[in-house]
């Protein structure tokens, strides 16, 4: 009589009555301006099978959004006060999420929240059926104090939707949709009626009250359009301890983003030779000295674009440099602040180049460069201010999405 060693393995069938699902749009996009408002359709749906008859269908007890910001900073250079605050979470206290049965927006992300909007609630005792779903609208006005949503080397803002809920006997299911705002500092969307005068682009006659009915959006970026289309050129002399380098020119010192910065160069009113010379675009962060981790600690310089020109023998020349779109606009907070200037470096020749004349005769002439110059290179320094774009322009340098899909 033989034996035989039996193995018997028992699988769990998946209980498909528990498939929910969680999706957000964001009606006007992942990018928004300070004191713009919000809007996203949350739709939940029960999308198990058909079930038998005795199923009574899925339970949730209540769902909740709030609007959060949180900012993460760097602890080798920013010294924070609440020392309780990582960069693993904000609410270190509480235990793991998976055993949270309340509303906890800030539980588990990194760094502090420095904005959160009041909860609404979005309904209680919802019972959906398979197959069955139903849609709720959240709408949250940003602040026109909000930062800018910035990822810099000290400092990090950042923007979620946080969107809540909880089946009957289970823990809470949370879905984060990140966001991008721009800040508005220095616009201002309500004007007076002198200011409207003043404004840019056609008006109508026909109407007695105009500006009826725009959006704060319109209103904000009407604002930033008169601020950047105006043009107020400027004339700077570039000078050395030698004599004058060059004559600039620049059109205007405020700027949307993703606009080009155009400049001219005269260099027939300069008596130093210019050899060559480049402009960038600098972005400037600069801690407040209260939260200063050393008292010298020096501002930090990111560049975005540059322009280089070899500019021997020009009596003229010019600079187009853009503005990338996923740069914040220039802010200011009470940790940080965030500016950009224009860095030039000239470099000149100390002893002069004996420039060639232009022949007389047809066919032109084969003009050879100097194979060594004595030279010296001065840097300069010119301060810009930089606005906010379109929502809908800016959206096109960001990755995020406007739709987000969770399971609950």
């Amino acid at each position: 009589m033989r034996a035989y060693n039996c193995l018997i393995h028992f699988y769990k069938r998946p209980d498909f009555r528990h498939l929910m699902e969680v999706v957000c749009d964001l009606l006007k996009g992942p990018v928004y301006l300070a004191g713009e408002e919000v809007t996203c359709l949350i739709t939940f749906s029960n999308t198990s099978p058909t079930p038998l008859s005795s199923d009574s269908g899925c339970v949730l007890a209540w769902a909740s959004a709030q609007l959060n910001c949180f900012c993460t900073v760097s602890d080798s250079k920013v010294a924070i006060l609440d020392k309780s605050v990582t960069r693993k979470s904000s609410n270190p206290g509480h235990g793991p999420q998976s055993y949270q049965t309340s509303f906890q927006p800030t539980a588990g992300e990194a760094g502090l929240a420095v904005l959160s909007t009041p909860t609404k609630i979005l309904f209680c005792d919802l019972t959906l059926h398979p197959g069955e779903r139903r849609t709720y609208s959240y709408v949250e006005t940003v602040p026109h104090t909000a930062s800018p949503t910035y990822r810099g080397t000290s400092v990090k803002y950042s923007y979620k939707v946080s969107i809540g809920t909880q089946r009957l006997n289970c823990p809470t299911s949370m879905l984060r949709v990140p966001i991008r705002v721009l800040s508005i500092a220095g616009c201002r969307a309500d004007s007076g009626p002198g200011e409207r005068e003043d404004r840019l682009g056609p008006t109508s006659p026909f109407l007695e009250e105009e500006g009826v009915g725009d959006s704060p959006a319109d209103l904000i970026m009407q604002s930033v359009q008169d601020i950047t289309s105006k043009r107020r050129t400027s004339y700077f002399n570039i000078a050395n301890s030698r004599g004058k380098v060059c004559k600039f020119c620049l059109y205007k010192r405020s700027y949307r983003l993703g606009e080009d910065i155009v400049g001219t160069f005269d260099f027939t009113v300069g008596s130093v030779q210019c050899v060559q010379y480049s402009v960038s675009l600098q972005l400037r962060e600069g801690i407040e000295q209260e939260y200063r981790v050393k008292e010298d600690q020096q501002d930090k310089l990111v560049t975005h674009s540059k322009h280089h020109e070899v500019c021997l023998g020009f009596s003229h020349s010019h600079m187009a440099l853009p503005i990338p779109l996923q740069l914040a606009p220039s802010f200011s907070t009470p940790i940080c602040s965030v500016s950009y200037l224009l860095h030039f470096e000239f470099v000149t020749s100390v002893a002069g180049v004996v420039s060639q004349p232009v022949p007389e005769e047809e066919g032109g002439s084969e003009w050879q460069g100097p194979s060594k110059v004595d030279i010296e290179t001065m840097v300069w320094d010119l301060p810009i201010q930089l606005y906010p774009t379109y929502p809908n322009h800016a959206a096109q340098a960001s990755q995020l999405q406007h739709r987000i899909l969770g399971s609950v």
